[in-house]
């Protein structure tokens, strides 16, 4: 944020005057502690020292009462149930004590060795409350100086093209911001060389092949028609309840300033405002044929994400970008509709073994089982609906109210078990891996090819873009918005306020709904040309990133699919992200095309983040030159922090997300080598940054604080513990890997030869009872006409179509591309017994994020992990697992900053 930015003004103001406060609350406390200290050191006996003491600190921890008899307050009996005290708590302790004191005036039982435990115990609680209002007092300073920092342009995550959180810059110049501006210039503002013609003529050749497919794009047509027509009828466009889906989806796009998202929010704040806004919009969707950017242009910005890449940000109307997004969401979901029914028509194949009507005859007399099997029943079914299911237009919405779906949101939703876009890409590494075993192991080799389109967004003709959607039965009113929409007049913010106005010629704007829909429309026409040409195996696409895998003769027939429609289309691949490789099954044959010259797939390796699939362990390692690189640019991002705070969210975005995500979620097929290879990059990545601290990155923060704040000896525990606890919240990558690890119980390759074995033992029960007379055909099949002579199968014959028949191998497929759980540590007595004493107002906070709280069931698995592995040295630097209470700090400030979009600086 700029400097003089409202919010860090704001927050500064409450932050000071909150300081003030608690700096009074602190001296106050310091002059009721020295007079209790001295009280006590005047005390004539053990027994009056004792209850001295008592009295003051429950005084102080604002229970006052819990010191002192009922007949001492003298009160009515009504009072008993505001006085209660809980079991199990600090103040139980309290309350015993004071009985047991009384106790010890007549009881001589109670010894003087009790006293001495008990003045013991409450000078040591005495103790811990003055660390914990000293700790309350560092912890403001900790924020006072992040504040500080975001007057300066401070740094928060974002999220980068790959999923990954990444970083933006406001200010900035390196040499590669530069290079790749003038590349992204030179294809935005540059002609487009697309022959409009040829792609009618590829998209005829495409949809009117078969009468199916001619029928299906009839449907398809007539639907888009329909809404396109009937929507650009309409009287009253946009309600006053569109503006909550419309916002929340132009919220989740990243593409607002802060001060613009401010203004957002409170629109969905005030009906009032909200229906301004509505009827504005209403206004200038019915003038849509005359609406027109502004003549002065529309300013842009490039932001820098991690893996090095720059991106380009429109910074429009906000009006205007509440009513690009609901027209892009709309559309967007009218064609995901279309898309999808065209998808379930008989134009589109899926990917099935070719067995005889002969063949299954035989198998049905064979098993006595039903030909017609319902459900997910084998591993074909599967692969099928996993492709429907996540990976078939997957950046486009099925409805309003999902609004649309990022490509780049990495933010997690445990709550929920709908994947978001970073365990998409994940998932598709899984298949990958556990097709290849499979692959191998049936048909003894295995090809897969990998490629994305070179500045996909910024290089997407216009005229390819108007010419599909034209031919898909967009209306021409449509048509005519869409390209004065394309055609926008902008100005780089980075040229300053003089910067001359350019007119888009290629490209769609980063982060728009309509952009989005429109390269979705674009990339459906390659799906279905590879669908054709394959006999219905899967390309699986995330926007334009696409996989391919299965037979080689296979896989160049989809190569040379891509390559054509990349032609036709005005594409370019990307050869920084096409590769091939091949695998081998055990016999180690490889195909014949591999041996040919020239190869008819594409050259590479085959990379995704930190990872190579490398084709002589047939498993995907982490490339230790990429990783290096990172480790310098970690480097740099983390020495121009300027805040603990600010260099904490750095840590945490770079090292705590960026590096455990590029090397991949584990999964079962991955087996416990690849968490083995990513927790040793991980501690050789802290050891290179910290080589002289022997507790790496909490070492260099100690040095840090002490330097600063004259601070010391601070537990381990207040780096890793949440900000509710009054820690810093520093991530730990390798306990959710470590967590995982304790899942995996098998290797991927036994659990495909367990597998095989089953279904053998199946194929010899099945041939017991054929043998025996027991596989009749099943009671209302129709017959098969096969004898029981010809229907004997040999075991080789029974497993030729496992793909097809074998639940053994679905399971095993399954159970492969699982992300095993994160299994939780054992709960111990000592740490429930912690928990028992935090304070409730902490604990709620914390139970609402499944952070450390009171109840252990309620804590996800990576803070049960990191409450037992930290609790010792928490509760004895400050008696307790919180090192401070929630009233004691600015937490609503520390939470609203850790909320904020705020760039970072170069």
């Amino acid at each position: 944020m700029s400097s003089g930015g409202a919010l860090p003004q704001t927050l500064g103001s409450i932050t000071a005057t909150k300081i003030k406060e608690l700096s009074k609350q602190r001296a106050l406390f310091e002059k009721r502690r020295v007079e209790i200290v001295r009280a006590a050191e005047d005390a004539p006996s053990l027994r009056s020292k004792a209850q001295i003491l008592l009295e003051g600190v429950t005084k102080l921890k604002g229970f006052p009462n819990d010191a002192l008899d009922q007949e001492d307050l003298d009160t009515d009996s009504s009072s008993d149930e505001n006085t209660a005290v809980a079991d199990r708590t600090e103040r139980a302790t309290h309350a015993n004590t004071r009985r047991f004191l009384l106790q010890s005036k007549y009881d001589p039982s109670v010894s003087d060795r009790s006293l001495k435990d008990w003045i013991t115990q409450l000078e040591e609680e005495l103790r811990f409350l003055e660390l914990r209002h000293r700790h309350a007092d560092f912890y403001s300073n900790l924020v006072t100086e992040w504040l500080g920092d975001f007057e300066g342009g401070v740094a928060s995550p974002t999220s980068d093209e790959d999923g990954q959180e990444g970083i933006s810059f406001e200010k900035v110049g390196r040499a590669e911001m530069q290079e790749q501006r003038a590349t992204w210039e030179s294809l935005v503002f540059t002609e487009e060389d697309v022959d409009a013609s040829a792609i009618r003529a590829y998209l005829d050749n495409l949809f009117k092949a078969t009468a199916p497919s001619q029928q299906a794009l009839k449907e398809l047509r007539e639907e888009i028609k329909t809404f396109g027509t009937a929507f650009a009828s309409k009287k009253t466009w946009f309600e006053v309840s569109d503006l909550d889906w419309v916002s929340d989806s132009l919220l989740k796009s990243d593409l607002l300033t802060k001060e613009k998202t401010a203004v957002l929010k409170e629109f969905m704040r005030n009906p009032a405002v909200a229906q301004e806004v509505a009827d504005v919009l209403n206004m200038r969707l019915a003038s849509l044929d005359h609406w027109n950017w502004p003549t002065g242009g529309i300013p842009v910005e490039m932001r820098r994400q991690l893996n090095g890449k720059y991106r380009v940000f429109m910074d429009e109307d906000l009006l205007d970008s509440l009513m690009f997004e609901y027209l892009g969401v709309k559309w967007s979901v009218t064609l995901q509709s279309a898309f999808k029914s065209f998808l379930h028509t008989p134009a589109w194949k899926f990917l099935r073994e070719q067995i005889s009507r002969p063949e299954m005859s035989r198998r049905s007399r064979f098993t006595g089982e039903r030909t017609q099997r319902h459900g997910i029943s084998s591993v074909n079914d599967h692969r099928k609906d996993t492709y429907i299911r996540d990976y078939f237009m997957t950046l486009l919405p099925s409805s309003v109210d999902e609004g649309m779906r990022s490509y780049d949101d990495d933010g997690q939703k445990p709550d929920t078990t709908e994947k978001n876009p970073l365990a998409t890409k994940h998932s598709l590494l899984h298949l990958l891996i556990t097709e290849s075993l499979i692959y191998t192991s049936l048909h003894g080799q295995f090809t897969a090819i990998r490629s994305d389109f070179k500045w996909f967004g910024p290089s997407l003709a216009h005229t390819t873009i108007l010419t599909v959607l034209e031919y898909f039965g967009v209306p021409q009113t449509w048509l005519s918005f869409f390209h004065t929409f394309l055609k926008t007049p902008i100005t780089f913010v980075q040229d300053g306020s003089g910067a001359p106005k350019q007119v888009r010629k290629r490209g769609v704007p980063m982060s728009h709904a309509l952009s989005s829909c429109f390269g979705e429309a674009v990339l459906f026409c390659m799906d279905f040309a590879v669908n054709q040409n394959t006999d219905g195996a899967y390309l699986y696409r995330l926007h334009d990133d696409f996989w391919f895998w299965g037979h080689e003769e296979i896989c160049v027939k989809a190569w040379a699919t891509m390559t054509e429609f990349t032609k036709t289309m005005g594409l370019e691949f990307n050869e920084e992200k096409t590769g091939t490789v091949r695998l081998a099954g055990k016999d180690g044959k490889c195909c014949q095309s591999e041996l040919s010259d020239p190869d008819p797939l594409p050259k590479g390796d085959i990379r995704w983040g930190f990872l190579k699939l490398d084709p002589l362990e047939g498993r995907f390692v982490i490339d230790q030159e990429q990783v290096d690189s990172h480790i310098s640019e970690l480097r740099r991002q983390l020495a121009s922090c300027k805040s603990v705070f600010s260099w904490t969210q750095a840590w945490n975005s770079y090292f705590g997300r960026f590096f455990a995500n590029n090397f991949a979620k584990p999964a079962m097929c991955f087996g416990r080598s690849h968490i083995d290879m990513a927790i040793s990059t991980l501690s050789r990545i802290e050891r290179t940054l910290f080589p002289d601290s022997s507790s790496g990155v909490t070492d260099h923060l100690r040095h840090v604080i002490a330097d600063r704040f004259g601070v010391n000896d601070l537990p381990e525990g207040f780096f890793y513990f949440p900000v509710e606890f009054g820690g810093l919240e520093l991530l730990n990558p390798y306990i959710p890997f470590l967590a995982m690890r304790e899942g995996i119980k098998a290797t991927p390759q036994g659990r495909l030869q367990k597998a095989f074995l089953q279904y053998e033992v199946q194929y010899h029960a099945a041939k017991q009872r054929f043998e025996a007379g027991g596989s009749a055909e099943p009671t209302g099949t129709i017959s098969t006409g096969v004898d029981d002579d010809s229907a004997d199968l040999s075991l080789e014959e029974y497993t030729r179509y496992s793909e097809t028949y074998s639940r053994p191998l679905l399971a095993a497929y399954q159970d492969l591309i699982r992300v095993p759980e994160e299994i939780s540590v054992n709960l111990t007595p000592e740490l429930h017994r912690h928990q028992m004493s935090l304070d409730e107002t902490v604990a709620k906070d914390a139970q609402n994020r499944r952070v450390i709280s009171d109840q252990w069931y309620n804590m996800s698995a990576y803070w049960q992990w990191t409450a037992e592995l930290y609790q010792k040295e928490m509760v004895r630097t400050y008696g307790n697992l919180a090192a401070v209470s929630r009233e004691s700090m600015p937490l609503g400030v520390i939470k609203t900053l850790k909320e904020g979009r705020f760039r970072w600086q170069s």
